[in-house]
């Protein structure tokens, strides 16, 4: 066990990381495989409905609003080189906020996207076969293909890169094809008047077609798999938007001059219409491979990219473990992209194509108004950075402005289903994900077992104990035991290794033999069926805290810690204030006396009290004497002068704790009259091993732990005590 745990240790310490394997044309390629999707294939229809000829102005005006934003990602790029693009880009420089903003915005965008392009590909692919197929055979055709995608991207397939490469170039040889051709049939008269909608439906076509230029920034999705990221990804954001941008012009002015834009508001396939009446029959199989061609390749480029920024979420801790992390074989984020595949199943179900492509815009609109404040805050922290030139310096201010605006071109429908999307972010984020990106970055946490990590359901209960010191680590070791015994359960053996600010937490992690042995001879420890040890490593920045993530993150129930000795040093009272104030579980305070290392107490005493920690202080009395075969003795103490009511309490007390004891042990009952209980437990104490004693109180003045009277008790009795206090309820719904 001891060498499995150190090898766990090491090869846990060392994350799995991607390859960086991805040049200039790779990249290049990501990034117009998801720009010439179905965007130019679908879209141009519903634009052309809403804009009429002057489609062709909508994807100028799109186009140049869209390289504003290139501009600005490839800004981002140089100055954070790290895969999650938007989303990395504004956690760096605006915190977790910001960086959840980004995230969940671009994420669902993206998923909005694949569906987009999946409709695209469905409706290509059907159209090949020559009929109409109904709407649930393209949405099953879609679907399909999604899964596919999914598949291979989470699998790692070899030569992944060159189907990507067939996909996209392919696509754009074919659409070269039909300009070539179109221009030669030309109706240049079919495109005036200029504005037939109006100057509002050019303005509004706007809305619809911006997913269209969106595709460059999923290039710094994958920055961890690009070869000189600073440099290779603003060259290959300009270059695939800049190639993007020329097609989808050339393809707008044609379309419009070829067919009248009403008959292509009204087709489903609007491209294999220009095709059909360009080259004929031939024309309409042409642009179908070219349209089943552009959206695979649209929907496995932008698959691949938001699973790296799903990766990247659940890395930072934003969405759950699992999907940040990176699969040891395939190298790839499988869990994330399977759980982007899903998704977007789940939202081809749900919506059409005009209402996933309007959602996808207002996602990724929103996605862009962070990374603009995110550029903004690094040149005013840091104005060694700020570029000379002008409009380099107002590039976020540009970029905010023309997103911003470009969001209130939507539908007021589209607008209030961001609005749900926006609300449900924030329960997420201020429920879920807030507490645990804050554990993250003041602490870094291993466990040192083989399995994998679990969503805990509470089947099981769980307690923490962290260990530090040695003379008391195996005492302490059998008060866990012994209350899972009997139901089993699962010790969690923490150590946390305490890290200057300045210091890593892995660097700090890698230095940590002393905490490796210390666990090592917990987990050696025998333990009673059912009764497992999970031993976990943290490092933190503050000791107290420490723990009391450890017990967040593990979802535990209880937390027991204690000391050797008659007093505790000031250090050590100031950490067990910290757990017990903050840790959202019950908490057994433990003071042994003695070097505890042979702590097997046969007599225990309970000093009953509030009937708020009566059933743990019960129980685990209980567990002590069944675990050394002793005897529980339950205690109360009433004044000189009791009243019968005070009697009548005692007696209901004493029948409360023996219908709680269940344990396999015998037990007696003993009142005593006196007027100064402490000196009374006290001079009692000397008959026992053990003292239980409960308390409800948090406050601390002058090195008080638990109170003054537990504080007193702790340190005078003649046995070793441990201190109860039940969490409240409160404390433990807020983590």
């Amino acid at each position: 066990m001891a060498n499995s745990l150190r090898d766990i240790f090491h090869k846990k310490l060392i994350p799995v990381t991607f390859e960086r394997t991805v040049g200039l044309f790779g990249a290049t390629t990501i990034g117009v495989g998801a720009l010439m999707g179905a965007g130019v294939y679908v879209l141009i229809g519903l634009a052309a409905g809403v804009a009429g000829p002057s489609v062709w102005i909508s994807y100028v005006l799109c186009g140049g609003l869209a390289f504003l934003t290139t501009l600005l990602f490839a800004e981002m790029a140089k100055l954070v080189p790290i895969s999650g693009g938007g989303y990395a880009y504004a956690y760096q420089s605006l915190g977790s906020l910001g960086g959840f903003v980004t995230g969940w915005f671009l994420a669902l965008g993206s998923i909005f996207a694949c569906g987009l392009y999946a409709i695209g590909f469905a409706e290509y692919f059907t159209a090949l076969f020559g009929y109409e197929v109904p709407a649930f055979g393209v949405k099953a055709t879609a679907g399909g293909l999604v899964l596919l995608s999914s598949y291979l991207n989470a699998k790692g397939t070899a030569g992944a890169d060159r189907i990507q490469n067939l996909l996209t170039w392919g696509n754009l040889a074919i659409l070269i094809i039909l300009l070539l051709g179109a221009a030669l049939f030309l109706q240049p008269a079919l495109a005036v008047p200029t504005f037939q909608t109006g100057y509002s439906g050019t303005f509004s076509a706007i809305g619809i077609i911006y997913i269209s230029f969106f595709g460059y920034q999923l290039i710094a999705n994958n920055a961890d798999e690009i070869r000189e990221p600073t440099v290779i990804i603003p060259k290959a954001m300009k270059l695939s938007m800049g190639i993007a941008f020329v097609f989808y012009l050339l393809v707008a002015v044609v379309s419009i001059m070829i067919i009248p834009w009403q008959e292509l508001a009204k087709s489903s396939a609007p491209l294999a219409d220009v095709a059909t009446a360009v080259f004929g029959g031939f024309g309409w199989l042409l642009i179908s491979l070219g349209g089943v061609l552009a959206a695979a390749g649209a929907l496995n480029s932008t698959l691949l990219s938001q699973g790296r920024q799903i990766y990247a979420m659940g890395r930072d801790r934003f969405v759950p473990d699992l999907l940040g992390k990176v699969h040891e074989g395939a190298k790839t984020p499988r869990a994330a992209i399977l759980a982007g595949g899903i998704l977007i199943l789940v939202f081809l179900l749900l919506f059409d194509l005009a209402f996933i492509a309007k959602a996808a815009n207002f996602c990724l609109l929103v996605s862009l108004l962070p990374v603009s404040l995110a550029l903004r805050q690094i040149y005013r922290t840091q104005p060694e950075r700020r570029p000379k030139a002008l409009w380099k310096r107002i590039l976020p201010e540009l970029t905010f402005v023309a997103n911003l605006g470009l969001l209130f071109t939507l539908d007021w429908l589209s607008l209030f289903f961001g609005l749900q999307l926006t609300l449900i972010g924030a329960g997420v984020y201020f429920f879920y994900a807030r507490k645990r990106v804050f554990r993250q970055e003041t602490g870094f946490q291993l466990t040192l077992s083989d399995e994998g990590r679990r969503i805990h359901l509470r089947s099981t209960e769980r307690i923490l104990m962290p260990v530090a010191n040695p003379n008391t680590q195996q005492s302490i070791f059998e008060l866990c035991h012994a209350l899972l015994a009997s139901k089993g359960g699962e010790i969690i053996a923490l150590h946390v290794v305490n890290t200057p600010e300045q210091v890593d937490f892995r660097t700090a992690l890698s230095e940590s033999d002393q905490s490796l042995e210390l666990l090592e001879r917990t987990a050696l420890w025998p333990t009673a069926k059912g009764v497992k040890v999970k031993p976990v490593i943290r490092a933190s920045h503050k000791l107290g805290m420490g723990i009391v993530h450890a017990a967040e993150e593990e979802n535990c129930d209880i937390t027991v810690m204690g000391y050797a000795g008659k007093s505790a040093k000031p250090a050590t009272l100031n950490l067990l204030e910290q757990v017990l104030n903050k840790a959202p579980t019950d908490f057994i305070f433990f003071r042994l006396q003695g070097s505890g290392t042979a702590f097997q107490p046969k007599r225990i005493a309970v000093s009953l009290g509030s009937r708020l920690n009566l059933n743990l202080m019960v129980r685990l009395a209980g567990a002590l004497a069944t675990q050394f075969g002793g005897t529980v003795t339950f205690l109360n103490i009433l004044p000189q002068d009791f009243t019968a009511a005070q009697q009548a309490e005692s007696g209901k007390i004493f029948i409360e704790a023996i219908q709680r004891h269940s344990a396999r042990a015998l037990y007696n009952t003993q009142v005593m009259a006196s007027d100064n209980p402490i000196d009374t437990l006290v001079e009692k104490s000397g008959e026992f091993d053990l003292l239980i004693v409960g308390t409800t109180k948090v406050g601390f003045l002058q090195r008080m732990v638990v109170g003054n009277f537990t504080t007193q008790l702790t340190e005078r009795a003649h046995c070793s005590v441990a201190i109860v206090r039940v969490k409240p309820i409160a404390r433990r719904v807020s983590i």
